[in-house]
């Protein structure tokens, strides 16, 4: 394996293991928020929004 990408920091392997700890649960998380759908209503709330902005300013 090339050595291109590896540098040394020194981490314990304490610290490796939050790390690896961390990156799995931000995956699960995102997995399950976006197979709820709860990105739709922010995309939803954002729009609404955005549409009674520019009515107010054509006002």
């Amino acid at each position: 394996m090339t050595k291109i990408l590896l540098v040394a920091l020194n981490l314990s392997p304490l610290e490796i293991s939050v790390i690896l700890i961390t990156g799995v649960g931000f995956v699960i998380l995102f997995a399950i928020s976006s197979s709820a759908g709860g990105y739709k209503e922010l995309i939803d709330t954002t729009l609404k929004n955005d549409r009674q902005r520019r009515l107010a300013n054509k006002k």
